[in-house]
This record gives structure tokens, sequence and C-alpha cells, in this order.
């Protein structure tokens, strides 16, 4: 997220608390191959969410 330039509000805040962003790569981690599709569509969701 912060590669792509989209962890930070444009007020310096984190868009994620950092113990979210743990469990959203644990849950990544953990996924099956299958599944991937939910796991973009999860991802794009909080991102969009968390983008105000």
């Amino acid at each position: 997220m912060e590669k792509n330039g989209i962890l930070y509000r444009s007020d310096g805040s984190k868009r994620l608390a950092d113990n979210a962003l743990v469990a959203l790569t644990l849950m990544i981690a953990e996924s099956k191959s299958d599944e991937k599709e939910m796991m973009v569509k999860v991802m794009v969701n909080l991102i969009n969410t968390n983008n105000q």
C-alpha cells in the first residue's frame, strides 16, 4: 500500500491500523489460490471504505 501511495490519507494518517494490516496480510497468506478473486474484492473494499 505504501509503495502504491495508498497507505496514508492526505492528512498523513494511516488508512488502516497496523493490527488490521497484519490481520489482512495473514489472511491473504493463508488463503487458497482459488480464493484470489474474493481476497482482491476484500482488499479493494477496505481501501475504498477507508479512503475518506
